[in-house]
């Protein structure tokens, strides 16, 4: 029975991991003109996105939430913006995805290659099992925590560097009714709260 068992939940994670990478038909960004310090970009293969402008210290210029049903496009006018450099961010369900827009004299040029692009975990809860599931295709070290609803951390993986991050956590022996899961890498931190109910 033990084996039996054994396999169903190994089962359970491989399909839940195979259904999370099925899913993430991700967003493209196509340079579609730059004109002076206006750049014109589209993005593909989205429903819904948050877009954000960083400047170089790491500090939110501009951010919006777009929705649409294949195809993003949009036209920044950047004459306000200083000599420098400068981050668009977008932000869909499955990913974070970072470019770089250099301000040079008269000119703004956005570059298609990625700065960074960082997979957001997936989580699942089903009889008082809590799936998490993380593609770490760069192995940068990512950590898992966990915490009550008095905020005293509960577990800690330390860090993970592997390509493919699955847990599994059984959070029936937990005593609070809500819980806290928190997946930090290098550049962003992801939180999902659960009920016990």
């Amino acid at each position: 029975m033990k084996k039996i068992s054994k396999f169903s939940l190994m089962l359970v994670v491989t399909l839940l991991t195979m259904n999370v990478h099925a899913g993430t038909v991700d967003f493209t960004l196509d340079v579609k003109k730059e004109q002076g310090k206006k750049v014109t970009f589209a993005l593909n293969n989205v429903d819904k996105m948050n877009l954000s402008i960083y400047d170089a210290e790491g500090k939110m210029i501009h951010s919006e939430n777009v929705n649409s049903k294949k195809v993003i496009n949009r036209t920044y006018d950047l004459n306000a913006f200083p000599e420098g450099i400068y981050f668009l961010e977008a932000e869909s369900d499955t990913k974070v995805s970072r470019y770089e827009i250099s301000v040079v004299g008269e000119t703004a040029l956005l570059s298609t290659n990625l700065v960074s692009e960082v997979y957001k975990p997936s989580f699942a809860y089903r009889n008082g099992l809590v799936w998490v599931n993380i593609l770490n295709l760069d192995e940068s070290p990512v950590s898992i925590k966990i915490y009550n609803n008095q905020n005293d951390e509960v577990y800690d993986s330390n860090s993970i560097t592997d390509k493919n991050v699955t847990k599994v956590f059984d959070i029936n022996n937990i005593q609070n009714e809500a819980y806290t899961i928190v997946v930090a890498d290098n550049s962003k931190t992801f939180t999902k709260t659960f009920d016990k109910k």
